[in-house]
């Protein structure tokens, strides 16, 4: 059988297969989508085959998809996964991202193989989420104070945030990115939510920190920075009593220590820092970078990018810092 014999039989094979399949060129040209990858990503393959891969996506994430692209022909050999979270579907999906070579190994195309997990990745989510309940049960009256609290809380600090145009949404943007981080590492269990109040709340102990060294523009001196430094002592004290059995005042607590061992408030070093801490260290760091502040402009992307991989085993865990790079340069994050 020649090859001419063996292409219409590949493309009902491509028909066939439950999982979405999407072709295109290396300059990013729609070239083949089957039944599959319409069903699952709800798209019409009449629309947009023909069309620039990347021009098929939000304005907002468009970016995102040149550096995976970018990557990817950077890095041929390479294959990675990633989840996809459709709001608009209430659905999710995971791409895998392939270069296909040819025979002397050229990449002469990009292909992404599309599998629907939304029953998997929901039934995921409720277990974690009974668990989560299941806990709470044990003393129930105690768990609603404490979700009333930490809700308060939350807003307080929105409140903070709000009142200061460099940080707005920070906590959020933080705990975005922390969670993406922990799920891709770990998967979704209890400490998935610990973590996300953690990080939610983590600059909550700025409540108890003068307006004039938050907010000063110029360089801070050793005794403005030694109040700083209390603001994450704070938070613990703040957060100790609202606890109930989780591990959110300590993972606060913990997130500006550094993995050399030389951050604070203790000096922890390497895995002695909770897991949560190292996250919420490096995706603080990284919203800190990318942002405008009142002392310097953001940085760029590839600054951020160049920052984390030189501090990869001084400030951040060297996993994670990986782990984040890996997402970031693939249009993750």
């Amino acid at each position: 059988m020649n090859k001419d014999d063996l292409y219409p039989l590949f493309e009902h094979l491509f028909e066939q297969l439950p999982l979405g399949v999407i072709i295109s060129s290396l300059n990013g040209k729609i070239l083949f989508v089957n039944k599959s990858a319409e069903s699952i990503r709800k798209i019409s393959r009449d629309a947009i085959i023909g069309s620039n891969v990347v021009h098929c996506h939000s304005l907002k994430t468009q970016n995102n998809v040149i550096r995976a692209i970018d990557n990817l022909i950077k890095n041929p050999d390479i294959k990675y996964k990633r989840m996809v979270n459709d709001i608009v579907n209430d659905s999710f999906y995971t791409n895998s991202y392939i270069g296909i070579q040819n025979d002397v190994k050229e990449l002469i195309g990009m292909a992404v193989i599309t599998e629907d997990i939304t029953e998997k990745r929901k039934t995921e989510l409720a277990q974690a989420e009974f668990s989560q309940i299941q806990k709470e049960t044990i003393n129930n009256i105690t768990m609603q104070y404490h979700n009333l609290a930490i809700s308060s809380l939350e807003s307080i600090s929105s409140l903070l945030e709000a009142k200061d145009s460099y940080t707005q949404n920070h906590s959020e943007n933080v705990c975005r990115t922390s969670l993406i981080l922990y799920e891709y590492m770990y998967g979704i269990n209890d400490e998935y939510y610990d973590l996300k109040d953690a990080a939610l709340l983590h600059d909550i102990g700025k409540i108890g920190i003068p307006d004039s060294i938050l907010n000063k523009v110029s360089p801070l001196s050793d005794a403005d920075y030694h109040i700083i430094k209390q603001h994450s002592i704070l938070a613990e004290k703040i957060l100790m009593p609202l606890d109930a059995g989780k591990q959110t005042s300590l993972i606060i607590k913990h997130h500006h220590e550094r993995y050399d061992g030389t951050g604070y408030p203790d000096g922890l070093s390497g895995k002695e820092i909770p897991l949560g801490s190292r996250i919420i260290a490096l995706a603080d760091a990284y919203d800190a970078m990318s942002s405008d502040r009142p002392y310097r402009n953001a940085l760029s992307f590839e600054q951020c990018i160049a920052e984390i991989a030189s501090q990869s085993g001084k400030q951040f865990d060297p996993a994670i810092a990986e782990a984040f790079i890996e997402l970031a340069m693939t249009g993750s994050l």
